[in-house]
């Protein structure tokens, strides 16, 4: 009798932090499947976690039993993450295991700082206030989150409003830090948009109505910007904060170094994150006056260095003058605009340079120019440059030779575009 009591008091006892219900639970056997209920007690002590564990019947109970105890053990040696339900918060699990997993990955900095921005953009965090994210994933769960239609929708619309770039972004941290988690904690059984082709263009729309992705500027309009950002006061239409810590000055500074960026990219086809690591010790000219810039290996995206002149004589001189002004030679080219010694937080140099493109737009009449970023420049200069050989070109900016033609030269209108090439002030013989 009392062999009896004590197993029935084992089989009702608490179970404590790393506990499992396996051996008390019973199997039951319905429609060809035998399926064991259980429960466990995570090792932070909280609620308990109910699993099912499930096999054909032919399989047996032991081989029921192993899976199970498979599991716990799974669950003993990884994070509480694995305790998760369907029901809980999505938004949630990103924040508590998705940007954990960004910020502990072996990633360059630019490729960290950059996921952690695209993370938040999936839940609807987003500093332009003119951006409505009906369709991030911020109020879903992770049962309802995680269906098809939820992430297709949560990505077409980054897409629009940041770009075909930042959805793409956004789908390979999507894929790899959220689903790819959800996966590991048994949560989802697979990455619903694995393969799938999703349309990511987005819905931009200028220079006669055609989409804005991939386009370039004509040789025109890409004159007219330049002359007028080399025109502009940076002084001029800006006004003294009301309240904060930021002086008139500050406020000048960011948009003399808005303007400043966009030259040099203009000029070279710089990514942002190249043009805004470079240090002066990166720039030089040589006997002929031409100025170059040096993309070093770790910084580039394709982990290729590259030399790259700068092909506007008047942005050359534009950083002559300001590389007058450095303090050191190991300064940032286009640094903090409080702190020289920093580099510029992504987030506020996002902010300031949408402001100045979208003045752009208004002023010169180019509604391209409402919607598109840095990578307009690349596209142009190829285009403009498609008179060169495509391994020169491929090697200026950095990319294999199909990724270049698919994504940074438009071809949709050229009539003149070739022989007006010959006509930039500086184009690169050698890279």
């Amino acid at each position: 009798m009392a062999d009896k009591h004590a197993n029935r008091r084992a089989g009702t006892a608490r179970l404590e932090p790393g506990q499992d219900s396996i051996e008390r639970a019973t199997p039951v056997e319905r429609d060809g499947t035998l399926t064991l209920t259980w429960n466990f007690r995570p090792l932070d002590g909280s609620k308990l976690v109910r699993k099912r564990t499930q096999v054909p019947a032919r399989a047996g109970k032991g081989e029921l039993r192993r899976r199970a105890r498979a599991t716990a053990a799974e669950l003993r040696t990884v994070s509480e993450s694995s305790t998760w339900r369907p029901k809980d918060s999505l938004s949630d699990y990103m924040a508590k295991v998705s940007r954990p997993k960004i910020e502990s990955a072996d990633l360059r900095p630019n490729s960290r700082r950059r996921y952690l921005v695209v993370l938040d953009l999936l839940t609807g965090r987003c500093d332009d206030t003119d951006h409505k994210h009906a369709d991030s994933l911020k109020t879903h769960t992770i049962a309802s989150g995680t269906k098809f239609r939820a992430l297709e929708g949560c990505l077409q619309e980054i897409a629009r409003l940041h770009g075909t770039e930042s959805a793409h972004q956004a789908r390979s941290v999507l894929s790899k830090y959220v689903l790819g988690q959800l996966v590991r904690d048994e949560l989802v059984a697979g990455n619903p948009i694995h393969g799938a082709d999703l349309d990511l263009r987005g819905e931009h729309r200028g220079n006669g109505g055609k989409r804005i992705t991939g386009q370039a500027l004509s040789r025109a309009d890409y004159r007219r910007v330049l002359d007028h950002l080399l025109s502009l006061d940076p002084a001029e239409g800006v006004e003294a904060p009301k309240r904060g810590r930021w002086t008139l000055e500050d406020r000048v500074a960011v948009r003399r170094s808005a303007i400043d960026l966009t030259l040099l990219q203009a000029a070279t086809g710089l990514r942002v994150t190249e043009a805004t690591t470079l240090t002066w010790q990166e720039v030089d000219v040589d006997d002929s006056g031409q100025m170059f810039v040096t993309v070093l290996e770790d910084v580039s995206k394709t982990h290729r260095g590259r030399r790259v002149p700068v092909l506007d004589q008047d942005v050359a001189q534009r950083m002559l003058t300001r590389q007058n002004e450095a303090q050191s030679p190991g300064a940032y080219v286009l640094s903090s605009p409080a702190d020289e010694t920093k580099r510029w937080e992504p987030r506020n140099r996002d902010r300031a340079v949408a402001d100045l493109y979208t003045d752009l737009a208004a002023k010169l009449q180019i509604p391209m120019l409402e919607s598109a970023r840095s990578h307009l420049w690349r596209a142009t200069l190829n285009s403009l440059m498609l008179d060169l050989p495509e391994a020169v070109r491929s090697a200026y900016f950095g990319h294999g030779a199909e990724a270049n033609r698919q994504h940074y030269t438009d071809t949709t209108d050229v009539t003149g575009m070739v022989s007006a090439a010959r006509h930039l002030r500086a184009v690169p013989e050698a890279v």
